[in-house]
């Protein structure tokens, strides 16, 4: 493979990967904001208040798990290709 194909290639990585990373966070926050509509409509029913809290901490923090994953996974591509891209001169010696 050609350097220039190896640094177009690892600029889409690059690219794909910032946005699944900071794409994650938006989604995650969206669906935790949607989901709270819905916990703040079961707080206010008598019935339904005493499992409510509990079921959103357990919802919320399952999201929170799932998405930051992704998010975390992204991060670590993101850092791995500008690792392999970086001329040799700013790479640390690691011997």
């Amino acid at each position: 493979m050609s350097e220039h194909n190896r640094n177009w290639w690892a600029g889409v990585a690059d690219i794909t990967a910032s946005g699944l990373n900071h794409g994650a966070l938006k989604v995650e926050r969206i669906h935790l904001s949607i989901a709270d509509e819905t916990f703040n409509i079961l707080q206010r029913v008598p019935i339904a208040r005493p499992w409510s809290e509990a079921v959103r901490s357990i919802h919320h923090g399952i999201s929170r798990l799932s998405y930051r994953s992704v998010s975390l996974a992204a991060a670590g591509l993101e850092a791995s290709v500008k690792y392999v891209n970086a001329p040799n001169s700013c790479k640390a010696d690691i011997n």
